[in-house]
């Protein structure tokens, strides 16, 4: 039996398919469905299969949109028809569609506002500039930096840390608005455009511990041996997942949970395939610590192509 047949047999057997997933390989499929910096989560995490359908296959098909017109065409009736074998769309071949979860770890976001404050500097500093040089200076160049300067400070007495508002974030200011200078913003655009800063203080956060969460989890299962062709196999995964979208193989989700990728594509493939060199990373330790290293390095730029790296232990 190759190492296709191998795995698709574990996974068809609920008592062994769960060993196929180590826990550096779920957190692969993790970081691939959920967007971990907006919504941190930890371990372990554990895979749940409601449903798991092996050798999937769904035909190519075309939509065709139209309208329907009654008798006298008053009436207009709208259609929609998806024919199955026909159109330029890929098929769907996956060796296994997984709906169901992966737990994680994770805390409640409980932190409140507890204060904003608002500030809306005036840009007119002209004023100020005469009232502390005497004039305007007549240099167009001394004028700039006369006015620019003070625009600075006013824009920065509104912000707990001012020096983090630098001379760029002026600048990308006077780009958003259309300005091409601190003079141009405050001459053309006066009374068209006016500065804030907001500053917003929360709550400490609270001593929540960690609980185990169900995050609804949809995939479709590639499983290659040795020797596949990565280029080819980055297309078929995104061919497959939008297929997969259409068919609308995801699963719903709360409004709080940040998903990265709807459906993911789970890619498995026997961990010696980490052995080779040309996979970045493992340029230190033993041979298993190299191969763990090209793994991790693996799936994580593959984590933020929806595509969940899975090395399968030897069989």
């Amino acid at each position: 039996m190759d190492f296709v047949d191998s795995v698709l047999v574990r996974l068809a057997d609920p008592a062994a398919r769960t060993a196929l997933f180590t826990e550096a390989s779920l957190g692969h499929l993790v970081e691939a469905a959920f967007d971990t910096e907006a919504m941190p989560v930890s371990t372990p995490y554990s895979p749940v299969f409601d449903e798991l359908r092996l050798g999937f296959a769904e035909p190519p098909s075309a939509v065709v949109e139209g309208e329907l017109l009654g008798a006298g065409g008053l009436e207009r009736t709208e259609l929609r028809l998806r024919l199955h074998g026909l159109g330029h769309t890929a098929a769907l071949r996956a060796e296994a569609i997984w709906r169901g979860a992966l737990v994680v770890r994770t805390a409640p976001m409980v932190d409140r506002i507890e204060m904003v404050e608002v500030a809306l500097p005036s840009l007119d500093v002209d004023q100020q500039i005469v009232a502390e040089l005497g004039s305007l200076p007549t240099d167009p160049q001394v004028l700039e930096a006369e006015r620019r300067s003070r625009v600075l400070a006013r824009m920065r007495s509104g912000l707990d840390q001012p020096a983090g508002f630098t001379e760029n974030h002026l600048d990308r200011v006077l780009a958003g608005v259309g300005a091409r200078s601190v003079s141009d913003l405050t001459v053309r655009l006066r009374g068209q455009a006016q500065a804030g800063t907001v500053q917003v203080r929360f709550t400490e956060p609270g001593d929540v511990q960690p609980s185990a969460r169900p995050l609804p989890f949809a995939a479709a299962i590639l499983v290659r041996d040795q020797g596949f062709s990565l280029a080819g196999l980055l297309a078929e995964s995104r061919l497959i997942r939008a297929r997969a979208q259409d068919l609308g193989l995801e699963l719903p989700a709360e409004a709080a949970v940040r998903r990265r990728a709807r459906v993911v594509v789970v890619w498995m493939v026997p961990e010696a395939v980490f052995d080779d060199d040309a996979w970045p990373g493992g340029t230190a330790g033993t041979a298993e610590q190299q191969r763990a290293q090209r793994f991790a390095r693996a799936g994580e730029w593959l984590g933020r192509e929806g595509i969940g790296l899975v090395a399968v232990p030897s069989i």
